[in-house]
């Protein structure tokens, strides 16, 4: 084959690679700085020390145990020591998604008395999950906070004050964040804020989400940010996510401001894993170095009122941030497939295109689209039924993705390469061209009306189709023939164009989503690689069947090194709880033991008579998990009972419950029948009365979740039937009891690459009971 006809895919392939190299070295993370540097300068290092101190004991604190408490004297401690008065408010709050609970912030303020509507909000919360200490989530931002406020303590006042929160029951359902801004004092008075947030324990920080006065703050962070890495798509993609984060309540309360976050290692996020050896020192400064600056710039704001507008933004290799306002998108992406079609009129015109070749490129330029997804979804499906990819109702990440990435992207060379075999005759050079411009077009115009923020990226590569190809038109519309090279830049340039705003996105993907960004992986590199089409229409027989061979090879070498490597591994483990559960009402004992993977170890497996078919926790319930006998204790079971009650017969009734857990766990939950019909609960409040609305389970079931409830009990109010109701209600403790050999043995069977998450393994004691409204009892 000749290399001149082949010159283009060369020059392509080359520029790829050098994308590839530069987004690595741009979004590495900074490098740390050491304790000497000015004080008035955020230091990771000095950042790091504050974090051993706070977590480097490894003991999970999660709101209400005796651990949160001494995490929160430390954290009081060191704002003491900065000059700083702190205030602790404690309370109990409900949030809209069923749970309740009584957290307890800490805040304090910088520059001065809060009066007008003009503060800025610094936040982070210093719970952890009860599996895992929290060192990354969130104890790297608690102590960013404190490193912040070391910092600001070294600065003149800034134009409005700073306060600064570290929030409690994060992870139990944002409680401390409802707390602050439903009955603190100072919450009507915050006008921003700057979250700092972690779904991992390294990686670069993102900023992931604004206020609603989005256009606005834009240009605050791209000026503010010396090291920005954001984008809309992002966004989009986050509120696509059942995650929330305290930014949710802020933004709810009408504050504007950002919201930051780091997703490397998220192998390790809400597990023991989580532990001070495994933070990201270099993650830490920029987390810190964002937050700060973000901080600054909107305590010097002199515009408190911004409006509430859009717009459409990604970063340059962490250089610098194109922005523009959402309004622009449509016209633009209009704008760009009108100029296509005309260029495709002169394409017409000069003999270069005809009706045949334009329809077999765009044909093609979609089938390369289909047969890429189809492909990826074929591939996830094989590793899923041979054990070496995560089910869709797990954790979606395993151990050892490389060869998966390498394999999937592989996908899209195969595609590519064996769509250019069946069309390259009939499409020639200029079909392939009109087709793939044609696709990005039509996706810029799609995008800009269904989802604007995810509509740069086709518009981007629309606008840089069309206008690569001018150089080519202008020397057809004069009668001559346009240079090779100019005629290899009309599918180069939005081939790379297209390549160096995904690669960044590429890299979160995975993080973000798991598996599931494989196949979303190989069909954006298929639009991409749609403009290599041309390229491979121009090229010789042999290099068409050296890029199908070659994509082939890759994607088959990397699922055969897949299914060689185990799925987990100790530094990556599978999440499996252990569960031991006591039915009150039977007076029997069973485990309960979820698993990431279809199936238990043969460890523990084999340490108690699992059930061999997985079942939900208890009735309702939407995961699903495995059973087996337990030797019963005798466990105090928790108790739900009226305790007043008005409402004529044959109504609905008024009912004041009283939830109490006899032996002092500190979670408990209620379930009510979807026949009930309960769907709301009124909880009374330092600040009043709070109508907190249930968590819904599929089977239409809904239930009330309680943490750190007061020994006590916690009273709260329903408008229940007059007809008896059958309810579940559950108290729920951590760890296994000591007395229970069998669960020893079973902790000890879990293998050194599975582990504990989220609440890790707890103790349960469940009952039903039946209430009857009408007879008050």
């Amino acid at each position: 084959m000749a290399i001149e006809n082949d010159r283009g895919l060369i020059i392509a392939g080359a520029g790829v690679a050098l994308l590839l190299a530069a987004t690595l070295l741009a979004y590495r993370n900074p490098s740390p700085l050491g304790p000497e540097v000015s004080p008035a300068v955020f230091s990771s290092s000095r950042a790091q020390a504050i974090l051993k101190d706070l977590v480097g004991d490894d003991v999970p604190h999660p709101i209400g145990s005796a651990a949160n408490s001494a995490v929160r004297e430390r954290i009081v401690k060191r704002l003491t020591a900065l000059g700083y008065a702190t205030e602790l408010q404690t309370g109990l709050v409900c949030n809209d998604f069923g749970y309740c609970g009584t957290p307890t912030n800490i805040i304090a303020t910088y520059g001065g008395d809060v009066t007008g509507k003009d503060a800025v909000l610094l936040a982070a919360h210093y719970d952890s999950v009860p599996a895992g200490p929290g060192a990354s989530d969130d104890g790297a931002g608690v102590a960013s906070l404190l490193e912040i406020a070391r910092n600001l303590s070294m600065m003149p006042a800034r134009r409005h004050p700073i306060v600064l929160l570290a929030t409690d029951g994060e992870e139990a359902g944002l409680l401390g964040a409802v707390l602050f801004t439903r009955e603190h004092r100072l919450a009507g008075h915050v006008w921003a804020a700057v979250n700092m947030e972690a779904r991992g324990v390294s990686g670069p920080s993102l900023m992931f989400e604004t206020g609603t006065a989005n256009a606005w703050l834009m240009h605050v962070y791209a000026s503010a940010m010396m090291r920005p890495f954001t984008n809309s798509l992002c966004y989009v993609v986050y509120k696509m996510l059942p995650n929330n984060t305290d930014f949710t309540i802020f933004k709810a309360a009408e504050y504007q401001g950002f919201n930051f976050a780091f997703i490397g290692d998220v192998g390790h996020y809400h597990t023991p894993l989580d532990n001070w050896a495994n933070a990201s020192a270099g993650t830490m400064q920029h987390q810190g170095d964002n937050a700060l600056s973000a901080v600054l710039a909107l305590a010097n704001s002199t515009d408190l009122r911004p409006a509430a507008q859009d717009s459409v933004f990604f970063d340059l290799f962490g250089r610098a941030v194109l922005i523009w306002p959402i309004a622009f998108v449509l016209p633009a992406a209009l704008l760009a497939l009108l100029l296509l079609l005309a260029q495709a009129v002169v394409l017409f015109r000069r003999g270069q295109l005809n009706a045949r070749q334009a329809t077999y490129g765009a044909i093609g330029a979609l089938v390369n689209l289909l047969v890429g997804g189809a492909l990826s979804l074929g591939v996830l499906a094989l590793l899923q039924i041979l054990g070496r990819a995560p089910p869709m109702s797990a954790p979606p990440w395993i151990a050892y993705p490389l060869a998966m990435h390498i394999g999937f992207s592989a996908l899209a060379l195969l595609s590519a390469g064996a769509t250019a075999a069946w069309f390259a005759r009939r499409a020639g050079f200029w079909g392939f061209w009109f087709g793939a411009s044609l696709l990005v077009a039509l996706l810029s115009v799609a995008s800009a009306v269904a989802v604007p923020g995810a509509s740069y990226l086709p518009l981007v590569a629309a606008w840089s189709a069309a206008l690569a190809a001018l150089p080519c038109l202008l020397a057809f519309v004069r009668g001559r023939t346009p240079a090779p090279g100019t005629v290899d830049f009309a599918a180069i340039a939005p081939a790379l164009t297209l390549f160096a705003v995904l690669l960044p996105l590429l890299l979160l993907l995975y993080a973000a989503l798991g598996a599931p960004a494989w196949p979303i992986l190989t069909v954006t590199l298929c639009l991409a690689a749609g403009f290599s089409l041309p390229m491979l229409a121009n090229a010789g027989r042999g290099a068409r069947r050296f890029v199908t061979l070659l994509g082939a090879g890759v994607a088959f070498a990397g699922i055969s090194i897949t299914l060689l490597l185990p799925m987990y591994s100790p530094s990556w483990p599978q999440r499996i709880n252990i569960e031991y559960w006591v039915d009150a009402d039977s007076g029997r004992a069973h485990w309960w033991t979820q698993a990431a993977s279809p199936r238990l170890p043969h460890a523990m497996a084999s340490a108690a008579k699992f059930d061999p078919v997985a079942r939900p926790r208890f009735a309702g319930y939407p995961v699903k998990g495995f059973f087996a006998d337990a030797p019963a204790l005798d466990l105090a079971a928790p108790q739900l009972t009226i305790s007043a009650a008005s409402g004529a017969p044959q109504a609905a009734t008024q009912v004041e419950l009283l939830v109490r857990s006899v032996r002092g766990a500190p979670t408990a939950f209620v379930v009510f029948p979807a026949s009930a019909r309960i769907q709301e609960v009124v909880v009374a409040t330092q600040s009043g009365p709070l109508r907190a609305k249930l968590h819904t389970f599929r089977s239409g079931d809904t239930a009330l979740v309680l943490a750190n409830i007061p020994s006590a009990g916690l009273k709260f109010g329903i408008d229940g039937p007059a007809a008896p109701i059958t309810v579940q209600i559950f108290d729920q403790s951590y760890g296994l009891p000591r007395e229970l050999a069998e669960g020893q043995a079973l902790q000890r069977a879990r293998p050194q690459n599975a582990t504990s998450s989220q609440d890790g393994d707890v103790t349960v004691v469940q009952r039903t009971v039946r209430l009857d409204p009408a007879a008050g009892r």
